[in-house]
């Protein structure tokens, strides 16, 4: 990493959110890593960055939720697939207000309903149980800490993979990095997600017996409740 260090150690230290992702995913792109590939640990990205280690994280988060990278508690970050610039610049520029969460919210029952159905017809017996587990994992972290955003991120990525249609998962995770961020900042006295925790292990449930319509329309019950919370939140001093 030493060429690379040299390139950035002139680099001014970045606290914008989107500058530090836009940085991240520049230094991905020089180091021509590859899908598969362990990216650096978190002190030499800190250092080669010029970047602090809370802000580094939340970049990371966001790639994760673009499905750029995977986060391997007790392993490292690993490269999912390969950034494209426009791809990481266009789901950024929906803002995390309210109003544009509800417009992105309406291309995502249409993609995520789909995706649902097709999982429920075509998922393979292995990739039925990594949704269980994934569940699982979700429940288990919800129920010790109210909230588990990044559990559901990886419940949902798995349902997007049981569709058999790459697609889904690169062009819905794009959609649902604004709706990750929003979600994390504190709000009201409620965790987000609370009202629709049960809905998931019941989407598992119309999958796992082989019921496209039963997801699809478990899904749009879903989001229909993501849509009444971030009205919500807007409505929240």
């Amino acid at each position: 990493m030493g060429m690379m260090d040299k390139a950035l150690q002139d680099m001014p230290r970045l606290t914008k959110p989107q500058a530090i992702v836009d940085r991240l995913v520049d230094f991905i792109v020089a180091g021509q890593f590859t899908p598969g590939d362990q990216l650096p640990t978190e002190k030499d990205l800190t250092e080669a960055l010029a970047v602090g280690r809370s802000s580094l994280r939340e970049a990371i988060r966001k790639l994760e939720a673009l499905g750029i990278v995977q986060i391997r508690h007790g392993t490292g970050t690993f490269l999912k697939r390969a950034p494209g610039k426009t791809e990481v610049v266009v789901p950024l520029a929906i803002e995390n207000e309210s109003e544009s969460l509800l417009q992105a919210l309406d291309i995502r029952r249409a993609l995520e309903s789909h995706a649902a159905a097709l999982a429920a017809r075509t998922a393979t017996p292995a990739q039925i149980e990594t949704i269980r587990l994934e569940l699982e994992e979700m429940e288990r972290v919800h129920q010790s800490k109210g909230q588990a955003l990044e559990e559901d991120l990886r419940f949902h990525l798995a349902v997007y993979q049981a569709s058999n249609n790459p697609l889904f998962e690169q062009i819905i995770n794009p959609v649902r990095g604004p709706f990750m961020r929003f979600f994390s900042q504190p709000a009201g006295t409620e965790p987000f997600g609370k009202s629709s925790f049960h809905l998931h292990r019941e989407l598992y449930e119309t999958i796992a017996r082989r019921d496209p319509e039963g997801a699809r329309l478990k899904t749009l019950e879903l989001l229909d409740h993501v849509e009444l919370e971030i009205r919500k939140a807007r409505q929240t001093p």
